[in-house]
C-alpha cells in the first residue's frame, strides 16, 4: 500500500475490499488495521466482519490498544474501537482483555459546552460483549455502569444485563430502578430485562410503575413500562395495559404509550381490543388505537379490517390517519 495515498483514497479502497477476493482482501485489510487513521481501523474492521474474515482477529485485537493511545489523535469519535468491537462480535471472538479495555474507557472531547464523551457506546458495545462470551465476572463488570454518567450507557448496561440470562442480573435491575433515572430510555431498559429474566417475579412491579406514574405524575417512567410491558409479549400484560387505559385518558402521551403497547404484544386478543377501540371508541382514542395499529400495517388481514372500521366511522381524521399511517406507510 504506498505511503503517498490518500485519505480518500484508501477509503475508496477499503470500500472496494468488500468485493474482492477472500485471500486479496484479508492481504490489503490486515494493512488498513495496521493504519494510523482510527476511522480507516474501523472502515476495514466492518469490511472483515463483513466478508467473515476471522483470521484478522489478532490484527483487530492488536489495533485497539494502539487506539487507545493520545485517542483524540487516534481515534476521534471511537469510531475505530467501535467497529472492532463489532467485528470481534461477528467472529464471536472471545477477547475480554479487549472488551474489559473499552467497557473502562472514557474519551471526552471538545463541544461547544462541555466536552462530550464519545466513548459512552463503546462502554454499553463491551458490556454486552463481556456477557456474549461468558467472561466469569461479567456481572460484577457491568452493574457498576448502571450509574454511569453518560445514559446510553446506562441505557446498554441494563439491556447487557437484561440479555445475560443470569437471576442475579435482575438484582442489579431491580435495584436501578427503584432508585430511577432521569432517562425514560434507561428505565424502560431495566423495566424490560426485568420482565425477561423473572418475569412471574417482575410483572406486578412494572405493572405499579405504569399504575403509579400516571396517578403521580411521573410519565416517563410509566410510558417505559408500558412499552416495556408490550415488548415482553406476555399474555398476562394485556390485561394491565387494558385496565390503564381509564386512567390513562386524562394523559395523551400516556395513553399513546398504553395502546402501543398493547400493539406491541403482537396477539389476537391485543389486535382485537385495538380494532374495537377504532370501531367505537370515542375519536380521540380510535385515532390513537389506530395509530398503534400502524405497527402491523403489513398484515394485510389487520388492515382490511381496520379499512372497513374507518369506512364505517365516517371520520375525515379517522380517514387521514389511516391514508397517512397505514395506507400509505
Amino acid at each position: 500500500m504506498p505511503a503517498s495515498r490518500s485519505f480518500d483514497e484508501k477509503r475508496a479502497r477499503i470500500a472496494a475490499l468488500a468485493e474482492a477476493a477472500p485471500a486479496q482482501a484479508a492481504a490489503e485489510l490486515r494493512r488498513f488495521v495496521a493504519d494510523r487513521n482510527g476511522y480507516l481501523v474501523g472502515e476495514a474492521a466492518a469490511i472483515a466482519g463483513r466478508l467473515g474474515l476471522r483470521e484478522l482477529v489478532p490484527d483487530l485485537v492488536g489495533a485497539f490498544p494502539r487506539l487507545l493511545e493520545e485517542p483524540l489523535k487516534s481515534d476521534k469519535g471511537c469510531s475505530g474501537k467501535n467497529r472492532i468491537v463489532e467485528a470481534l462480535l461477528a467472529f464471536d471472538a472471545h477477547e475480554p482483555d479487549t472488551y474489559l479495555a473499552g467497557l473502562r474507557h472514557v474519551q471526552l472531547e471538545p463541544a461547544f459546552g462541555q466536552p462530550i464523551d464519545t466513548a459512552a457506546g463503546l462502554r454499553g458495545l463491551c458490556a454486552h460483549a463481556l456477557f456474549h462470551v461468558g467472561h466469569r465476572e461479567a456481572l460484577l463488570e457491568v452493574a457498576p455502569l448502571l450509574v454511569d454518567r453518560e445514559p446510553v450507557t446506562r441505557a446498554e448496561a441494563a439491556a447487557a444485563l437484561g440479555n445475560s440470562g443470569l437471576d442475579a442480573a435482575a438484582a442489579a435491575l431491580h435495584v436501578k430502578a427503584l432508585a430511577g433515572d432521569p432517562e425514560p430510555d434507561v428505565l424502560g431498559a431495566c423495566y424490560r430485562g426485568l420482565l425477561r429474566l423473572l418475569p412471574a417475579r417482575y410483572l406486578g412491579f412494572v405493572a405499579r410503575v405504569l399504575q403509579q406514574g400516571d396517578d403521580e405524575g411521573n410519565d416517563g417512567a410509566a410510558e417505559a413500562a408500558a412499552l416495556a410491558l408490550g415488548e415482553s409479549r406476555l399474555p398476562e400484560a394485556l390485561p394491565i395495559l387494558q385496565a390503564e387505559l381509564a386512567g390513562a385518558a386524562r394523559a395523551s402521551r400516556l395513553r399513546d404509550s398504553v395502546l402501543l403497547g398493547m400493539a406491541l404484544l403482537r396477539t389476537d386478543a391485543a389486535n382485537d381490543a385495538l380494532v374495537a377501540l377504532v370501531e367505537e371508541g370515542a375519536e380521540v382514542h380510535a385515532v390513537a388505537a389506530l395509530s398503534a395499529l400502524a405497527l402491523h400495517r403489513h398484515d394485510e388481514p389487520l388492515v382490511e379490517r381496520l379499512r372497513k372500521a374507518v369506512k364505517g366511522r365516517r371520520s375525515k381524521k379517522l380517514a387521514a390517519v389511516f391514508a397517512e399511517k397505514i395506507d400509505g406507510g
